[in-house]
C-alpha cells in the first residue's frame, strides 16, 4: 500500500519538476515628453501608443525591430526583423516597463532557444506599419513553442497591433495563473501610457 502511495505522490510531483525554466516577457511603455519638458525630452516612435515588447531567456533578448518600415511587408526582401541582443535596449532605471515571468517546460525552452538562433539568421517576415510588429511577432514566437494558441498572421496583427493590446491581455493572463509581474514607474519628465481597467 505504501509503494502505491509513493508512486502516486511522485506522479503528482512530475508537473512541478517539469516546469524548471522561466522566460521573461518585457514591455516598454509608450510615452511622450511631459508638459514642461518638451524641449529636454525627445519624441519616440509611436508616442503614447508606442513602446516595445521582447522575449528574454538565458540572458538573451529577442527583439522584432523595424528596418525601412514599409507600409506593407516585403517578406521576400525584408529590411526589418528579429534581432538577438544581450539585454533590453531601454533605460531600466528611467523608463516605465513591466516584466512578466512565465514558467515553461524544458521542451518549450529548448524550442525557444532554437527559434532564437533561427530567427536571428533568417526572419520569417518583414516589419511593416500594416504588418507584423513587435507585439504580434512576440505572440507569434510564444505560440510557436506551444504557450499560446496559433492564429493566422492577419488575426494576430489585428489583435496585437501595438504593445498595449498584447500587454493588457498578458497581464490578465499572468494574474489568472499567479505568475510574477515586475513593474517599474518611469521618470516624471515623460507622460507614460497607463494600464487603466486591466484588473
Amino acid at each position: 500500500m505504501r509503494s502505491i502511495a509513493s508512486i502516486i505522490f511522485i506522479y503528482c510531483l512530475i508537473p512541478a519538476f517539469a516546469q524548471t525554466d522561466t522566460i521573461k516577457l518585457n514591455f516598454l511603455y509608450g510615452s511622450k515628453p511631459a508638459k514642461d519638458y518638451k524641449q529636454s525630452e525627445s519624441k519616440v516612435f509611436g508616442g503614447l501608443k508606442g513602446g516595445h515588447v521582447n522575449i528574454e531567456a538565458h540572458n538573451k533578448v529577442l527583439d522584432f525591430m523595424p528596418g525601412n518600415c514599409p507600409l506593407f511587408p516585403k517578406n521576400k526582401n525584408p529590411t526589418g526583423g528579429f534581432r538577438l541582443n544581450n539585454k533590453v535596449y531601454w533605460d531600466t532605471s528611467g523608463d516605465k516597463w513591466t516584466t512578466i515571468l512565465i514558467p515553461v517546460t524544458p521542451t518549450q525552452m529548448n524550442r525557444l532557444d532554437s527559434l532564437f538562433d533561427l530567427y536571428r539568421q533568417t526572419t520569417p517576415f518583414d516589419y511593416a506599419i500594416l504588418g507584423m510588429r513587435c507585439a504580434s511577432a512576440s505572440y507569434y514566437v510564444l505560440s510557436k513553442i506551444g504557450l499560446f494558441e496559433k492564429i493566422s498572421n492577419r488575426k494576430n496583427i489585428t489583435k496585437h497591433f501595438y504593445p498595449k493590446l498584447l500587454r493588457k491581455w498578458m497581464l490578465r493572463w499572468a494574474a489568472k495563473h499567479h505568475y510574477p509581474i515586475i513593474e517599474h514607474d518611469g521618470k516624471s519628465t515623460r507622460k507614460w501610457e497607463k494600464d487603466n481597467g486591466i484588473f
